[in-house]
């Protein structure tokens, strides 16, 4: 009984491992940043802020950008989950070190 439970463990470490991984390499392939819009006049316009390199840049959008908008709230809900997960990811690494240090006290 003991082992299954070690071996569940195990499979979920591993099953939110994998999950972790595959929304980074998802994040690679969206934006970074948020963003910032002005109004001169009657007229808005977006950009695009975001850092590289240490520095903040700032990239023009034009007057709409609802879809990049989009892009960049869904890629921040992504941050939060891959933050939950490592968070799962190192409360499970430990469980399982302590079994593994028990059991070599034994």
């Amino acid at each position: 009984m003991l082992w299954e439970k070690v071996k569940e463990l195990e499979e979920k470490f591993l099953q939110v491992q994998k999950e972790r991984e595959k929304l980074e390499e998802e994040l690679t392939k969206l934006p970074s940043g948020h963003i910032d819009k002005k109004r001169i006049g009657n007229h808005v316009y977006y950009y695009l802020r975001y850092w590289e390199e240490g520095k903040l840049k700032s990239k023009y959008l034009g007057k709409d950008a609802d879809e990049l908008q989009q892009k960049i709230e869904y890629s921040m809900d992504i941050r939060k989950k891959v933050s939950l997960l490592r968070e799962e990811e190192k409360r499970l690494q430990k469980i399982l070190d302590r079994i593994k240090n028990s059991l070599e006290f034994t």
